[in-house]
């Protein structure tokens, strides 16, 4: 397909459709990560409250939600029947044979990808702390958290236009394009940068904005009633966590659609759609090519 195909607009609908015409998907893939979510929030509560251990489950939750986007991907681009944890799991142990040069290449992406973000987080917060502190006030522990947060969200909003280009790289492990490389990433999608940024912030943001306000108005409630706290758990984070995999289905589909256009798929590939081709029978998790 020409690249000139690719649409902003189009891919925000296709992606929208996408999630209204598989639902009964959508809850079959979301019950699992769903219920760790709903687990491991209410077990951060108990330790804490009972035997006042801090646990903080917010990179346990992440693994989660990573993992419904990788299995939404494959639900988008290779069809229900390969839309699944176990294939997903299985994927990580088929494809290919072990080899260093491709593990090397694996660390590269991960050590780009993260100097990108940190470096520039790291310059910009020592300039921020040498100003603050030119002022003649010494700054506490709190105050230094909050300059690095603000340096890192400021870094990645700088940072996001060349990121958006990359996650379309998240298509191609979902696919097991397993030799799929950032160069050949950035070459694809020269040219659509704005695009790229565009199309994930407007499917991102509409949603967030929403997530964000309920949970806060929830929380606000929680605060405010004698509650216990496992039912607070329960009201607080049933919604927000839908709401985040309900958003990073459209991210996900809307992303895979641009994968799709600008990076190109096999035939019987997004078997969702009327030009997909014949359905293939292979192995999905060996490259093509």
């Amino acid at each position: 397909m020409s690249k000139r195909a690719f649409q902003v607009g189009s891919s925000i609908a296709e992606s929208y459709n996408f999630f209204l015409n598989h639902l009964p998907h959508f809850f079959r893939l979301v019950t699992g990560p769903f219920i760790l979510w709903i687990f491991f929030k209410g077990l951060e509560k108990i330790l804490i409250h009972e035997y006042g251990i801090k646990f903080d489950t917010t990179y346990v939750v992440s693994l989660f939600t990573a993992s419904f986007a990788l299995v939404w991907y494959r639900q988008f681009l290779l069809g229900a029947q390969h839309a699944s944890y176990t294939r997903l799991v299985a994927q990580g142990f088929q494809g290919g044979n072990f080899s260093l040069l491709r593990l090397g290449r694996s660390v590269l992406r991960i050590v780009v990808i993260a100097a990108a973000l940190v470096v520039p987080t790291i310059v910009l917060s020592i300039i921020a702390l040498l100003l603050f502190n030119g002022a003649g006030e010494p700054m506490t522990k709190k105050e230094l958290h909050e300059l690095v947060f603000k340096c890192t969200v400021v870094v990645m909003v700088l940072v996001s236009p060349l990121l958006v280009r990359f996650s379309l790289l998240s298509a191609a492990t979902a696919l097991g394009r397993r030799n799929m490389r950032l160069r050949h990433i950035w070459q694809k999608t020269s040219g659509f940068t704005f695009a790229l940024w565009m199309m994930t912030f407007r499917a991102f943001l509409p949603i967030s904005l929403y997530a964000w306000v309920l949970s806060w108005m929830l929380k606000e409630i929680v605060a405010n009633v004698e509650m216990h706290y496992l039912w607070a758990v329960l009201v607080v984070n049933v919604p927000a966590s839908l709401m985040t995999f309900f958003m990073l289905a459209i991210v996900v589909a809307a992303n895979a659609e641009a994968f799709r256009v600008l990076i190109g798929v096999r035939e019987g590939d997004a078997p969702h759609r009327a030009d997909a081709g014949k359905p293939r029978t292979e192995n999905v998790a060996r490259e093509a090519h």
